[in-house]
């Protein structure tokens, strides 16, 4: 490899020079040593071994690659902030006139100026500041956190957990409010309806089937999607605590249901009489209410 200090080469001697760089590369002769006496790799491109003109290199190399400055004592401290050394009692020449301080002037005095300084008063002096110097290195210049202390951070967290706490207790109470009314209109409903409560159960039975058929019977369009495309009709969805509508009919030859859809375009009962189950139910309230009567005559009998 040549250097940049090396002289102009014939053509014969440059294709020498490439003919001794391909045997090293392949290993067929030993490789070029650097003024240390370490071994170049012969795979280092000539731009990277060969040392600039201005450092008088003789042979190439990788020092001037190196780091060959030697690194002053560099520090990671920072200054200690609000520290004073020493607080004199009576004003010294050549300290600050305003505050007395010897470690700055009156120019750069960050106390409140006074109505009598401290140079004429010689009363409440301001101690020395701690003056520090040292060096930083090239990151501890740009550090954006050095010399922050994490444990002032725990004021942030602080504050932050006291207005999640406020905030927690607001919806709890909130959430207790809503409670309570809630039951105070149940109650008030269930005061209000009384005996006429138990007369229209049965129209309430009735309004309640028709209702079904007719959910059973609505078919809804789904909205397109974000992927693109509709995803077709399909009928409102079923209480759990209901019972299936292809459940009501298990002949095969009965209507079809599409369990993909969840569609069923007829009627499993044709010839069921629709009033059967508000029949029932009539039935059961009355029961109920028979239950209930009795229930309040023996008690009031009790007394007597």
């Amino acid at each position: 490899m040549a250097t940049s200090s090396a002289a102009f080469k014939s053509r014969e001697d440059h294709r020498k020079q490439l003919e001794l760089e391909e045997a090293r590369k392949a290993g067929l002769a030993p490789a070029e040593v650097d003024e240390d006496g370490k071994e170049i790799n012969p795979h280092i491109p000539q731009f990277m071994s060969a040392a600039p003109w201005y450092l008088n290199a003789e042979r190439p190399g990788l020092k001037h690659q190196r780091k060959w400055k030697s690194d002053p004592n560099y520090t990671k401290s920072w200054y200690e902030r609000g520290t004073k050394i020493f607080q004199a009692e009576k004003y010294r020449k050549g300290a600050c006139e305003n505050c007395g301080a010897m470690t700055h002037d009156a120019k750069s005095c960050i106390e409140r100026p006074r109505k009598k300084r401290a140079k004429w008063t010689n009363m409440h002096i301001a101690p020395d500041e701690k003056i520090e110097t040292f060096e930083l290195d090239y990151d501890g210049k740009r550090d954006r956190w050095n010399g922050y202390d994490p444990s002032t951070y725990a004021r942030v967290i602080e504050r932050y957990e006291a207005r999640y706490e406020a905030k927690d207790e607001a919806r709890r109470k909130y959430l207790k409010q809503q409670q309570l009314k809630k039951l105070e209109e149940k109650n008030s409903k269930i005061e209000g309806e009384g005996e006429g409560g138990e007369v229209s159960d049965e129209g309430d039975a009735l309004k309640l089937v028709e209702s079904k058929q007719m959910e059973l019977s609505k078919v809804e369009r789904r909205v397109r999607t974000t992927g693109g495309g509709s995803t077709g009709s399909v009928r409102n969805l079923r209480i759990r605590e209901d019972i299936a509508k292809y459940l009501f009919n298990l002949d095969c030859n009965s209507a079809y249901y599409d369990p993909k859809s969840r569609s069923m375009r007829e009627d499993p009962l044709p010839d069921a009489d629709p009033g059967v189950s508000c029949r029932v139910f009539s039935l059961k309230s009355t029961c109920t209410n028979l239950w209930v009567k009795i229930d309040k005559y023996v008690n009031m009998y009790k007394f007597f």
